[in-house]
């Protein structure tokens, strides 16, 4: 506060009749607001100097378009660093308020005290020391709510002793507001720029005699630290969110456990329906029970138990939508789920993936356990953003179900159609005859591959999972054809066909390659209209190829002896790179999904 004969406070309060500070009337007076248009400006920052205030406005600050009365809201904008006129301002936003601007008037303080009715000389006030009341009564009137001199402990006090002779006074009211509330921009650091320096020193002074020294260094910088020109905006996040942390109510605290360390337990979630294995492919040993038999398992019916037992004991291994075919009766999903659990575990990779497999038996241990090894394929590619459905409605339609499906047999694949109620085989579950030779005649490894093939050679297992994919694609877009056509139909995919194509590659490689699976599918590319590429004559072929053995291939190979750069040259078998290939839109690309999901959510 000031100390000249009457310090006048500037405050803004909601329009109140209460509000006058009049104690001693029995009523509380009215006070008339003029007509006057009053725009409050909120500084975001704390204003010890009214003129640096200012200057963070701008060097030529435009106040006059706050009080026109325009039809759009105007915006103010304000510099932290009003100095560097390479700094980003925030701009204010218009807000309506109901508020009054109201002028208190007080009678001054000298800055001394004494205690009422003695004589004792005066002392230094305790309040006086935070601002210089001494400077302040030089001046003939002071406003108290500029440099931060409305402590309130001041306030509250002048109030206190001027109870009966202070004054109030409505300036008018306070219609519209500007308010800084958005987030400052990122700011790019320019002190230590030598070229900015050049700029502000000879070009922003706009002088001609500095305007002559401006000169450019000739060449190509290449030293560390170059300057470069920043963007016009580092973000475009204007509104701060507020993330709410708070702790997880779910979770409760069991105490320490044996080194000292908080030991926090989830009552909700995954845990309350998890009571089976989960393993990677490469975990010994293999469970043999699972991991608790209390909570819901205590509610399972026995009748699905034993549909389960009789089933894992007629076969140890199972896809879930296989043995839930095997199911009679109506039991719900969470049912189903925790009861799948109980009777084996799962592996999270490798060619047993995701197959349900009998607590105490591991298919790692005997090649008769590859006729229950699992493939997955990409059945769909259904993208959110392609269609106007939201994501919510394509996740939920993409999401299977654990209830028993209205074909029994949908597990099995005989080579003419398929289910798509899952994405998951199994060897044994395959019908089809040519599919059925294949495997027959695949040899088998005297180890097993836990990543990939299992119980068959890496090349086997890639022709198999090429032919399968071939036929799936055939079948859906109905273009799979019979031995039996003669003569065969144009644009169809047949059995003999990808027999010749899979001849090209070898049962028993190990080494990694992949299947042309662009070569399977050439007869739907003829379909669509692609101009074939005319073949390599025999005087081109002077390079060097890989044979997916990986010993290298030179002019001259025998005919019968494929090579990778026949593979990838020829133009029957060659892989076309095209972005509209008309089948990735049904089937994708990829022989296996690899990093897919899961058939269903882990049990």
């Amino acid at each position: 506060m000031g100390t000249t004969h009457n310090d006048e406070i500037y405050t803004r309060v909601r329009v109140d009749p209460r509000a006058s500070g009049f104690s001693g009337s029995a009523s509380a007076p009215t006070l008339e607001v003029p007509e006057r248009k009053i725009v409050a400006v909120d500084h975001p920052c704390i204003l010890l100097n009214l003129e640096n205030g200012l200057k963070s406005f701008g060097p030529k600050p435009n106040f006059q378009k706050l009080v026109d009365d325009v039809q759009e809201p105007q915006a103010l904008p304000l510099w932290f660093r009003p100095d560097n006129p390479a700094s980003k301002p925030i701009v204010s936003h218009h807000a309506a308020t109901n508020n009054v601007l109201l002028k208190i008037t007080v009678p001054k303080r000298t800055g001394r005290k004494r205690k009422r009715g003695s004589a004792q000389p005066f002392s230094t006030d305790a309040y006086a020391g935070m601002r210089d009341d001494v400077a302040l009564a030089s001046q003939p009137t002071s406003v108290g709510s500029v440099g931060r001199r409305d402590h309130p402990k001041r306030i509250l006090r002048k109030l206190q002793d001027n109870s009966d002779r202070y004054q109030v006074e409505a300036v008018g009211m306070i219609r519209d507001s500007h308010r800084y509330r958005g987030l400052a921009d990122f700011q790019f650091a320019n002190t230590n720029t030598p070229f900015l320096k050049n700029v502000a020193e000879h070009l922003l002074p706009l002088s001609f005699s500095k305007l002559r020294k401006f000169k450019l260094e000739e060449g190509v910088a290449t030293d560390l630290g170059l300057e470069i020109i920043p963007p016009p905006h580092f973000t475009d996040k204007v509104i701060g969110f507020n993330y709410n942390y708070e702790q997880n109510p779910g979770i409760i605290d069991q105490g320490l456990d044996e080194d000292g360390e908080t030991r926090l337990i989830n009552r909700q979630g995954r845990n309350r329906f998890s009571y089976g294995h989960f393993i990677h492919h490469d975990a010994f040993p293999a469970p043999d029970r699972p991991t608790r038999m209390d909570g819901e398992a205590q509610k399972i019916p026995e009748s699905l138990m034993e549909q389960l037992r009789v089933a894992l004991n007629k076969r140890p291994i199972w896809t879930r939508r296989a043995i839930v075919n095997q199911v009679r009766g109506n039991y719900t999903e969470s049912v189903l789920k925790v009861a799948l659990q109980l009777m084996g575990y799962q592996f999270r990779g490798g060619p047993f993936r995701d197959a349900i497999v009998k607590y105490g038996v591991d298919p790692r241990h005997d090649p008769k356990y590859r006729q229950y090894q699992t493939l997955s394929f990409k059945l769909a590619k259904n993208l959110v953003g392609s269609t106007k459905l939201p994501w919510q409605t394509i996740r939920r339609g993409q999401v299977k179900s654990y209830t028993k499906n209205e074909d029994p047999k949908s597990h099995l694949w005989d080579g003419e159609s398929y289910s798509t109620d899952g994405k998951l085989w199994q060897i044994c579950d395959i019908t089809d005859p040519f599919m059925l030779e294949l495997i027959a005649n695949a040899p088998v490894r005297t180890e097993c591959d836990l990543g990939e093939s299992g119980w068959f050679f890496r090349g086997t297992w890639q022709k198999i999972k090429a032919a399968m994919k071939a036929k799936m694609i055939a079948i859906a877009k109905d273009r799979l054809g019979s031995d039996s056509d003669d003569p065969p139909k144009k644009g169809y995919i047949y059995n003999s066909f990808i027999a010749s194509r899979l001849a090209l590659y070898p049962d028993d490689s190990e080494k990694p390659f992949t299947v042309s699976l662009e070569g399977l599918l050439r007869p739907l590319q003829d379909l669509a209209g692609r101009k074939r590429r005319r073949p390599p004559l025999l005087r081109d072929r002077k390079e060097t190829g890989t044979t997916p053995e990986g010993s290298a291939a030179n002019e001259g190979d025998v005919e019968g002896e494929p090579n990778q750069w026949f593979l990838e040259r020829n133009d029957d078998d060659a892989e076309a790179s095209s972005p509209d290939r008309p089948w990735e839109n049904i089937v994708g690309t990829d022989v296996e999904d690899e990093d897919g999901a899961v058939e269903e959510d882990e049990m």
